[in-house]
């Protein structure tokens, strides 16, 4: 999720499956696989920092990792950088250290650490320790496979592939000032393509901006009364909904059953025209998702029945 929404994370459990594995669907070979655990209905792990046990939530829409600030200051991490004018208290800007993730470890990098406990009282955010970002997994694949409940991670120099349930990725900023966020093609909305941000912690299916409406053709359906409200968006948002014919990926449809549409109401904010949807984790409770951050594509490819 963007910053400007709220991280979440995990629940029980810890399974490492060790040695390298080979999955059908993309033909990646991973150095990991470890659960993929179910945080208040966001995707969690189990992870060590500094020998640390922590849950950390899976954050596609971020360019920042967050680590709440009590975690951080047990791990005596400090600011990188003085606070920001107009920073929430407490809230920092930090390098995360290493992160070990089954028989991965992952690189220190950007980070930010803010108190949580707040948030999470107010169920704004699920009970987490942290996020991470995409950045975290710079020149890696990184599988959420939603049906076996799996995350898998590769080497850093593992060989990338190309399937038809692949589409380009790219990192484009959300609003002319905003931070870069995972866009991803190959989309569609009732036989429309769609450029959409790709986010791990929305938990709706497909939000179609302002901008892109009347492109789209969804126009009619734009106009709708009726509305959900979001409580880990932008701090509690309500959406506006409706139903969609078809919500798909090449060609090949992600939800099941009646899928649904969203559309920004004023507290939505919005990426100014730059991509024209976010899609989230109701469109992938089935699916494989794939992200290949060497090769800069997306995959994403139905569970094998």
């Amino acid at each position: 999720m963007n910053f400007r929404k709220c991280p979440a994370l995990c629940t029980i459990l810890f399974a490492i499956v060790a040695a390298p594995c080979l999955t059908a669907q993309t033909g990646y070979t991973f150095k990991t696989t470890v659960d993929l655990l179910d945080c208040d209905g966001v995707p969690c792990i189990n992870a060590t920092i500094n020998g640390q046990a922590v849950k950390l939530g899976i954050d596609s829409g971020n360019a920042d990792s967050v680590l709440d600030a009590k975690v951080a200051s047990a791990l005596g991490i400090k600011p990188s950088e003085p606070p920001r004018s107009g920073a929430p208290f407490g809230m920092f800007r930090m390098t995360l250290p290493p992160v070990q993730i089954g028989g991965a470890a992952l690189p220190s990098g950007p980070g930010i650490a803010m108190d949580l406990g707040p948030m999470i009282e107010q169920k704004q955010v699920p009970h987490l320790d942290g996020t991470l970002a995409y950045t975290a997994f710079k020149d890696r694949v990184v599988q959420l496979d939603f049906a076996a409940h799996k995350l898998r991670i590769s080497d850093p120099d593992e060989k990338t592939q190309t399937n038809s349930s692949c589409d380009k990725m790219e990192l484009i900023t959300f609003g002319k000032e905003g931070p870069p966020i995972v866009v991803a093609h190959g989309f569609e909305l009732n036989g429309q393509k769609v450029t959409a941000q790709v986010d791990t912690m929305f938990t709706g299916s497909l939000l179609v901006y302002t901008a892109s409406i009347e492109k789209l053709g969804v126009s009619a359906e734009s106009k709708t009364e009726e509305t959900e409200l979001f409580p880990l968006t932008d701090g509690g948002v309500q959406m506006k909904v409706a139903a969609a014919k078809q919500e798909a990926f090449h060609g090949s449809p992600l939800s099941s059953g009646a899928p649904k549409l969203y559309f920004p109401t004023p507290d939505v904010h919005e990426p100014d025209g730059l991509f024209d949807a976010t899609v989230g984790l109701a469109l992938f409770r089935d699916a494989v998702v794939t992200f290949d951050f060497r090769a800069m594509t997306l995959c994403v490819a139905k569970a094998a029945a």
